[in-house]
């Protein structure tokens, strides 16, 4: 029995195959056409054991999908034998399959049956087109045994799974006792496997036997005219049937295999396998119908449920089998899946019935008598998810007012409230928990929905009583409010927690989310102001001392300052309004360290003095205290020995103000011989200056004859030209070429005009003769002005230093038309 290895065959060679003996050798060939290769034999393993007859009638290869495991089946009369190993992907050879079998480190499957034949005969069975088989079969003494193949990777030695029979019509007992003619009649010759059947092939007949009942469903006797059937075949890429005879070859059309072997399957118990082969929809019905009744029968009503609400039958009917149960689950189920399974459109009545139905069911559940906190939970949970459904939610919004009234039959207040809550009408909610004074769950619904206008128009009963929690929510919801309209409406009772709270809040606004409304920053500075005094300071340090920064009014908050007498506060504000004298009277009255502070926060060095003289008035006058004057002289350097003198009599005596008398003539000496010393400084730079007019006067440059302009790079002397103190020189034409472009516009325009008036003059001066003098004069007045735009300073020296951060093309569009 040869076997070709597929995977490694080309067009020119076989590659590896095996070869079963008489004596159960298996050898290793290769049949090639390549005249270099020679073909080769050599044993890979050894069934017979040395026995000089152990026919191996059948042997297969097969490779496990993905993988590069491979499996070989090997039959002899009584024995099959099955081997497997993994190879390596560049393996050229089959032996390794065979090596750890024969050094003993693996031992090779085996199934064995009782016989009393010569031969066995091993099919395999894969759908059409499929390399790896998925049955087994295999024609022994008892009969034929099969069963199915591993699909995945293999690790055990047993890949050939089950072990069903189907016996032949005479057992081996039976056949002791029968000529060998009538012997050889009842026993197959050789058989094919299909995926329901095994066709069997007897000297002189076919019968076709189903594999799951055994029934015999085809049988056809050949005429000796046709000549000794010889065997019988199938295609393994199209699956079609062959047999042939010594004179004719028939083929086999197998159609509708699988019609009947649903019923089988039912009639089995089978009923998932039964489902899978049903085909049409009645057969599908009858087999859920049964699979239903069986569990029913089992108690088992939820799965009946299940799948009754995938057959057809009647509503009313299924309903009735449930509807007497104490266990309520089962008619849920049934009702949910129909509810699934029926079409959106033109079916308002039944969803009406299935959907109140259903509601009524769950509330009942919930709300029955005696349930446990847990049961109930349970039952709220599934009521909860079926609301969400989104044919549930369709139907509710379009019937709002029927489900509303059968929840309110069942008294749910829970069920009420989450009912309106899905439906958005939360203001009917809110005014339930507030009429059963249950504050917190109105304010946890209020949390719950979106429209701000509710905030604004319950809050304030809510505040009444649950003040803390009232702000913490309103905190959680950020930006969502006008704090504007929000704040007016929680201000109904002043007791002290209910300030603390929304002063907690106006904090939160303001540091938390930035509020910039200045009525928002006028109310917590009043409220800071009443209640909490200290705090009014630092929240004036946090806004800042640039008044046009703050966010407060800064003049209401200095009223309600001077109302709550904040002194510190006034004193501040004062100072952000710049009326300093208002604010160092405030602070005299109550701590001279600020007084101090404030008379020195003015720019103004002239205020700034009149404020210390305030503070010294007000410390020293009428006291004559020497000391204290002293020490407010040397707190402030803008006040002078001569400032304080007035305030003290005219008969205090002048050793107490030697010292600073003496200190400030010292100073004034000092800044004499400063002012002397720049005297001195300005009358040297005056004599230098005039100094260098008179050499200036004097200089001179001398220009020779190969002198070249620095613009043209020609002769100087062959044009008229300019000569700069730096040394660079210019023909005159050249110096206004470099000039011009750089001229502002104005200069650029009078320039202009300046030559007009030039070239008219010389136009004017030969009709002109006799006032040839005045004419020169004007011309030369000209010129000088020309001069002065033109040779004003050298390009490279100055001009060109000037404009070097100027761009070298200011009109781009025109540049891009020029290029166009």
């Amino acid at each position: 029995m040869p076997l070709v290895q597929k995977e490694y065959g080309t067009e020119s060679s076989t590659g590896p195959i095996l070869l079963g003996t008489n004596r159960g050798l298996i050898f290793e060939t290769e049949l090639t056409l390549e005249a270099e290769k020679p073909s080769y034999k050599k044993q890979v393993y050894d069934l017979g054991l040395g026995r000089p007859k152990y026919p191996i009638n059948g042997l297969e290869f097969l490779r496990v999908p993905n993988t590069n495991q491979y499996l070989i089946i090997v039959a002899a009369p009584d024995y099959i034998f099955t081997f497997q190993e993994t190879l390596r992907s560049d393996e050229k050879s089959l032996q390794s399959i065979f090596t750890g079998y024969v050094n003993g480190t693996q031992s090779h499957g085996f199934e064995t049956a009782k016989t009393d034949l010569n031969y066995s005969v091993l099919k395999l069975y894969a759908q059409p087109g499929e390399k790896f088989a998925s049955l087994w079969g295999w024609l022994c003494g008892s009969g034929i045994r099969h069963g199915r193949i591993a699909q995945s990777s293999i690790t055990t030695e047993k890949f050939l799974l089950g072990d069903d029979l189907v016996p032949l019509d005479k057992d081996i007992e039976q056949r002791k006792h029968l000529s060998s003619e009538e012997r050889r009649l009842s026993v197959p010759v050789s058989f094919v496997l299909t995926e329901y059947h095994v066709l069997l092939m007897y000297p002189d007949h076919i019968k076709g036997i189903c594999l799951l009942n055994q029934q015999v469903v085809y049988e056809e006797y050949f005429h000796e005219q046709m000549g000794k059937l010889l065997n019988i075949v199938r295609d393994p890429f199209t699956g079609s049937v062959y047999v042939y005879t010594e004179k004719m070859l028939f083929s086999y059309k197998i159609c509708d295999e699988h019609r009947h072997v649903w019923q089988i399957y039912l009639g089995k118990g089978l009923y998932d396998l039964a489902e899978a082969h049903a085909g049409d929809d009645k057969n599908k019905n009858l087999v859920l119908e049964s699979k239903a009744q069986a569990a029913i029968q089992n108690g088992n009503y939820m799965a009946a449920a299940e799948i009754l609400a995938d057959t057809n039958n009647a509503f009313e009917e299924v309903c009735l089998k449930f509807i007497d149960l104490q266990d309520k689950h089962p008619i849920i189920t049934y009702l949910r899946k129909r509810l699934d399974k029926l079409p959106t459109e033109n079916n308002e009545e039944q969803l009406m019935v299935l959907v109140t139905w259903l509601v009524d069911l769950y509330l009942t559940e919930i709300n029955y008598p005696g349930r446990s906190k847990v049961e109930k939970e349970e039952w709220q949970i599934a009521y909860d998810e079926f609301m969400r459904q989104f044919s549930v939610v369709k139907f509710v919004r379009a019937n709002r007012a029927t489900i509303h009234k059968l929840i309110a039959q069942h008294a749910d207040n829970h069920n009420l409230a989450q009912f309106a809550i899905a439906n958005e009408d939360y203001e009917e909610v809110v005014l339930q928990h507030l009429a059963a004074e249950k504050y917190l769950d109105a304010l946890n619904i209020l949390r719950k929905q979106k429209d701000p206008e509710l905030y604004y128009k319950y809050c304030p009963i809510i505040m009444e009583f649950i003040p803390h929690e009232t702000i913490e929510v309103l905190k959680s919801q950020g930006r969502k409010f006008q704090v504007t309209k929000l704040i007016p409406t929680l201000i109904t009772i002043d007791t002290p927690l209910h300030i603390a709270e929304v002063t907690k809040y106006l904090e939160y606004c303001i540091y938390n989310l930035c509020e910039t409304n200045t009525s928002v920053h006028n109310y917590l500075v009043r409220l800071y102001a009443q209640h909490q005094p200290p705090k009014v300071i630092e929240y004036l340090e946090t806004e800042g001392h640039d008044a046009s920064l703050v966010h407060y009014d800064i003049n209401y908050a200095l009223c309600v300052c001077l109302q709550f007498k904040v002194h510190e506060a006034c004193v501040f504000l004062y100072c952000l309004l710049e009326l300093w004298y208002d604010a160092l009277d405030v602070a005299l009255r109550f701590d001279m360290a600020l007084a101090k502070a404030t008379a020195s926060k003015p720019k103004d060095e002239e205020t700034k003095s009149e404020l210390w003289l305030r503070i010294v008035c007000h410390e020293i006058e009428g006291t004559n205290d020497v000391k204290k004057a002293l020490d407010l002289l040397n707190e402030c350097n803008l006040l002078r020995i001569e400032d304080l003198l007035p305030f003290f009599s005219d008969f205090e005596k002048i050793d107490d103000f030697k010292e600073p008398i003496c200190k400030a003539l010292k100073v004034y000496n000092q800044k004499i011989q400063e002012l002397q010393h720049d005297m001195a400084e300005c009358t040297k730079q005056s004599e230098r200056v005039q100094n260098d007019l008179e050499n200036i006067r004097e200089r001179c440059l001398i220009i020779e004859s190969q002198e070249m302009c620095n613009s043209c790079d020609t002769y100087l002397l062959v044009k008229p030209f300019f000569v700069f103190g730096c040394g660079h020189k210019f023909h005159a034409d050249c110096l206004e070429k470099s000039v011009v472009p750089h001229l502002i516009s104005e200069e650029s325009r009078k320039l202009t005009m300046l030559k007009q008036q030039l070239e008219s003059m010389l136009t004017q001066s030969a009709a002109m003769a006799e006032n040839s003098k005045e004419l020169q004069k004007k011309r030369e007045k000209l010129k000088h002005e020309i001069e002065e735009i033109v040779a004003a300073d050298c390009p490279y020296c100055g001009l060109m230093i000037d404009t070097i951060d100027q761009p070298f093309v200011e009109d781009w569009d025109q540049v891009n038309v020029d290029w166009e």
